[in-house]
């Protein structure tokens, strides 16, 4: 007998997100919260590091929850001398790049695999 939990769970697409915000995985606002991350992503583009791995992440045309992640995991490298005795990032760029993944995870932007 095959597993209960390993059977696909089959859903139209046009009804994706009504499924997504009646099981509490996404807020029924989620748009305009993207819209706002979106925007504060923008912003922080504007003043990124000399960095490869950073070049290769943001040349994609849609930057995400993961990606991000990965940015803010990158700068804590390139950033460490801008710690503060708290142990706090003084860089107004860390502060950005957190501030945009504690925003995706605040609204449930983020949806892990779904990725809304």
């Amino acid at each position: 007998q095959r597993n209960i939990q390993n059977l696909p769970i089959d859903i139209q697409t046009s009804k994706l997100l009504d499924w997504l915000v009646d099981r509490r995985h996404c807020n029924l606002k989620w748009q305009s919260a993207v819209k706002v991350i979106r925007e504060k992503i923008n912003a922080a583009i504007q003043d990124m590091p000399e960095n490869e791995e950073i070049k290769a992440l943001l040349s994609g045309s849609y930057i995400h929850y993961f990606h991000c992640l990965r940015i803010v995991e990158i700068l804590k490298g390139t950033e460490a001398s801008s710690k503060n005795i708290f142990g706090r990032y003084s860089s107004q760029r860390m502060k950005d790049w957190q501030e945009i993944v504690s925003l995706y995870e605040a609204d449930n932007v983020y949806l892990g695999k779904f990725g809304c």
